[in-house]
């Protein structure tokens, strides 16, 4: 990575990056716009957490989507951006990590909180095929009013429910239904509302 080097990619080439990432199949995750792409997203990230309150129109220029009413707090990283759609009334607490090299979807009235992981990839399971860097994506979709609680980390291929609460510490690492209390690792429903 070379954060020197940090210029937006076309809309040719966001397209070009979804059609090797958004597929679910492996890709070679150096080529170089992906590269680019991520270079361009770090260093956009790095100018938001430095001043976010002032700086909002960056992450809405980086993002796929951002609605009205959005709070996203400081130590905010993803890794290209333009996979990103987050809808009206979420608020993001400290510190959200996000792999989003496939879609991440944030609906209304989410509310994420701090040391958050969301994370779309996969790593090549024949070990030749992972040591020369190939990997694939699952896209992420998290309902409307989901309460995303602390330390919570979000694997690829994961639907989260509307109304679902997610608590604090679990690992979700399948669909998780609508209007029930989740926890644990693994993360399991252990209440229905």
């Amino acid at each position: 990575m070379d954060l020197n080097s940090h210029t937006a990619l076309s809309k040719a080439e966001i397209q070009h990056v979804q059609s090797i990432t958004n597929t679910g199949e492996l890709y070679y995750d150096y080529d170089p716009l992906i590269e680019k792409a991520r270079n361009y997203a770090f260093y956009i990230c790095r100018k938001f957490n430095q001043n976010p309150t002032e700086q909002k129109q960056l992450l809405v220029d980086l993002l796929g989507e951002v609605g009205q009413n959005v709070v996203i707090n400081p130590g905010f990283i993803t890794e290209f951006g333009f996979n990103t759609h987050i809808e009206d009334d979420v608020v993001i607490g400290d510190d959200l990590k996000m792999i989003d090299c496939n879609v991440v979807k944030i609906s209304k009235h989410a509310t994420i909180g701090n040391q958050v992981g969301i994370y779309t990839s996969n790593h090549a399971l024949d070990p030749q095929k992972r040591a020369d860097h190939w990997c694939s994506e699952k896209p992420i979709t998290i309902a409307n009013n989901v309460v995303i609680e602390d330390d919570v980390c979000i694997l690829g291929g994961v639907t989260i429910g509307e109304n679902t609460i997610v608590k604090q510490g679990s690992i979700v690492i399948h669909d998780l239904p609508a209007n029930t209390i989740a926890q644990g690792v693994p993360c399991e429903v252990v209440q229905k509302l």
